[in-house]
């Protein structure tokens, strides 16, 4: 689920802008899925995308799905009504109701309206043209449907481009960062650094400089991780010790003095503090706070260059917070594309199975859709249809 730029800088006039739209909201361009644009009155909430069961699943299994996503809309605090696109990749019949996923949305449709929910409109979206599911006769819409334009030329596709998203054509699963031409050197000072990392201080030291990258410039941050070998190896390190990795979270959302507070009272091995608490619910998604967002964002980025010179364990826990933060910010199929990744190199990583287990069950953090502490796009004006 996806929290958008604001629950009234867009606007739903047409459905080609909306289409335009979806691919800015998840991050990638949907396949074999169902989106489901949320509102709250007149304003646009939140996007949620869940993948299609299998064709010829029979009456119950669609059913069962379609109980789950009610349940699924319904934790959007106020929610009144919602659109529907469908994307399979199958081609249309030629006649109205032969729709790909039409029995999908007979068992949809009427789940969401019995639990208060009204459905605005459903779209059945090609490659090529999109259809109305409403849509019961030829003086309504034409059998072949309407003629998809190009979705880049669109205002609202423009516009997002412009404040600086760029959807992916597939979810992004954590490959592809190119090697850094300096990884040779870094991966020969994790080997000696490694064997001094030792004792609950040189934590607290790593903590902090982790702190120190997330709270300073970010360009020169950057500049440091990628040129000061010594350094960078040192955070590679940290990676591999548990109690650091699970601590940046919170560090990037909350602050390096809650951070090191936390970490005290952890270390101490006795009945959690409030501070310790703080640090749970935050990870679990359960804490009431705003989470710094600005911080959060240069975490992911750190972590994302970093593949470029992890291996082994320190890999598995980059995926793992980059998960996190995707997972943090309402971007649920993304977040499991990354903790499939680290599963597939190492599936005894407990964190990664804890997380898939979590999305798998449809939990989302509790600000996702609290649209004064969700995550935002960041758009340099509103948007209009």
């Amino acid at each position: 689920m996806t929290t958008q730029p604001s629950a009234s800088s867009f606007s739903l006039a047409s459905p080609e802008e909306v289409l335009a739209y979806i691919p800015h909201a998840l991050g990638f361009y949907p396949r074999n899925a169902v989106v489901l644009l949320i509102m709250q009155g007149t304003g646009l909430a939140a996007t949620l995308r869940v993948d299609l069961p299998p064709a010829g699943c029979g009456e119950e299994r669609c059913l069962h799905w379609a109980k789950q996503l009610v349940r699924l809309v319904h934790r959007v605090p106020k929610a009144t009504s919602v659109f529907a696109a469908i994307y399979t990749g199958q081609t249309p019949g030629e006649k109205h109701g032969t729709l790909p996923g039409q029995e999908l949305v007979e068992q949809l449709a009427p789940a969401l309206v019995r639990s208060g929910i009204q459905v605005r409109d459903g779209w059945y979206v090609g490659a090529q043209r999109w259809h109305s599911y409403f849509c019961g006769n030829g003086n309504c819409c034409p059998s072949e449907g309407f003629e998809l334009p190009d979705l880049a030329l669109t205002e609202t596709h423009l516009r997002m481009v412009v404040a600086g998203s760029a959807p992916e054509e597939h979810i992004w699963d954590g490959s592809g960062v190119a090697d850094w031409n300096n990884k040779r050197t870094i991966r020969e000072y994790v080997e000696i650094l490694a064997r001094e990392y030792v004792g609950t201080e040189k934590r607290e030291s790593m903590i902090r400089d982790w702190a120190d990258l997330l709270d300073g410039d970010p360009v020169l941050a950057e500049r440091r991780l990628r040129h000061d070998e010594s350094f960078c190896a040192s955070m590679l390190v940290s990676l591999k010790d548990r109690a650091v990795r699970d601590i940046l979270p919170y560090l990037a959302g909350r602050g390096k003095a809650r951070a090191l507070e936390a970490f005290t009272e952890v270390s101490r091995e006795a009945e959690f503090g409030s501070a310790s608490q703080d640090f749970s619910a935050f990870l679990l998604g359960t804490s009431s706070c705003i989470p710094d967002w600005d911080r959060i964002d240069r975490l992911w980025h750190f972590c994302r260059d970093l593949l470029g010179v992890a291996q082994g364990p320190e890999e598995t826990a980059l995926l793992c917070l980059l998960g996190w933060v995707n997972w943090a910010k309402g971007k649920g199929s993304s977040a499991l594309g990354l903790f499939s990744t680290a599963l597939e190199k190492d599936p005894d990583y407990r964190l990664a199975q804890l997380m898939g287990r979590l999305l798998e069950s449809g939990e989302m953090p509790s600000w996702v859709a609290d649209p004064q502490r969700a995550w935002r796009l960041r758009l340099g004006g509103r948007l209009s249809a």
